[in-house]
């Protein structure tokens, strides 16, 4: 069996920086082993909200997502800011792209998508309670909100009809705990 531990940092550079995103290779060694290890960091968290209505419906997001080349659906979220308490931006996140202030927000988990090369942490938020209400989404953010029944997204999701990690993750995490 192998050994996992051990790695230690030796040398780090890094190679493009930008507000949201930088690219690191640190060679890491152990026992006298050396070899380059690249990845991506996010210097914020990101957090996304399943947010369900009264009525069962999903509030979603519709968006043209470039690295895939095609429009999909997708939980309200969005960074965290500088400081900023992750419950705060799930809150703030919702209100900017939907429209939609929640009475009850909850976590349901924490998850790292990519952990082999991307450094971040994503929140995960369940909202209820939701009052309709005018979005204010980002300067340049375009998206289209709709409602989707719970149940038929649930059941898309399961079918592989969705490409969102944070869709999939969230619902899951929701239906497991019995909150849809």
């Amino acid at each position: 069996m192998a050994r996992l531990d051990g790695w230690q940092v030796v040398k780090q550079q890094i190679v493009f920086e930008h507000p949201w995103l930088r690219m690191i290779v640190e060679t890491i060694e152990r026992d006298g082993e050396q070899r380059p290890y690249f990845y991506l960091e996010s210097p914020v968290d990101a957090v996304a909200v399943v947010a369900v209505t009264q009525d069962g419906q999903l509030v979603l997001g519709r968006e043209y997502r470039h690295p895939l080349r095609q429009i999909i659906d997708n939980l309200p979220g969005g960074r965290v800011d500088v400081g900023e308490d992750p419950l705060k931006a799930a809150h703030r996140e919702l209100v900017e792209e939907t429209g939609y202030h929640a009475a009850h927000v909850e976590l349901l988990g924490r998850v790292s998508p990519f952990p082999g090369s991307l450094k971040v942490t994503l929140h995960l938020y369940f909202a209820s309670g939701l009052q309709p209400g005018p979005a204010r989404p980002d300067p340049g953010e375009e998206l289209e909100i709709h409602l989707r029944p719970v149940e038929q997204v649930y059941r898309e999701v399961l079918a592989g009809e969705h490409l969102d990690a944070a869709l999939h993750i969230g619902l899951l995490l929701a239906r497991a705990k019995g909150l849809i």
